[in-house]
């Protein structure tokens, strides 16, 4: 390896060290812990359809409502910016460059079906694909219909990950 800029040394340093202390936290808590603040979050929440983000850079929840989002990434600074954003950002940017998440990577919409009002995830053309607990979505098909539970992921390595959460309009609301 050419000699590198020291400061560049600081910047892998520093990414490197924030990523492991992240993981040290998690690690050093008490899974019932973890457990507990998941659960009362996901208590507070209305009837309606969310996707929770799992992943280091989709951490968060999405009310879906009635509407259809675009989940992908800013532009690099490697890269021309687009005419469209997403509604939703992972920022999969580590070492400033894109891993698998595209621009306008997947949508999720409200589509009419035989069974009634179902979410459905399409994938966007994207680079590396979208997948359904780990059935990659065919680009510009129909999509895949979402049920309760199912994880989605920009990419293959399941970094960039979502979880399809649906709480129910009745009253006596139940979390796992």
């Amino acid at each position: 390896m050419d000699e590198a800029d020291p400061l560049f040394v600081t910047i892998d340093k520093l990414i490197r060290i924030s990523r492991l202390r992240e993981i040290e936290f998690i690690m050093s808590s008490d899974q019932t812990d973890r457990i507990r603040e998941i659960q009362a979050a996901l208590r507070r929440l209305g009837p309606g359809h969310y996707l929770l983000g799992t992943g280091p850079s989709t951490v968060g929840i999405i009310s879906l409502d009635d509407q259809d989002i675009v989940l992908g990434r800013p532009s690099t600074v490697l890269e021309p910016p687009t005419a469209s954003a997403p509604d939703y950002w992972a920022i999969d940017t580590l070492y400033f460059v894109p891993r698998e998440v595209s621009r306008n990577h997947a949508r999720v919409a409200l589509r009419a079906t035989d069974a009634g009002p179902r979410r459905v995830v399409s994938d966007l053309n994207s680079t590396c694909g979208t997948f359904v607990n780990d059935a990659q979505v065919t680009p510009d098909g129909p999509g895949t219909i979402l049920k309760h539970g199912d994880i989605i992921s920009l990419g293959p390595s399941r970094t960039s990950t979502y979880i399809y959460y649906e709480v129910p309009r009745s009253a006596e609301r139940h979390v796992p």
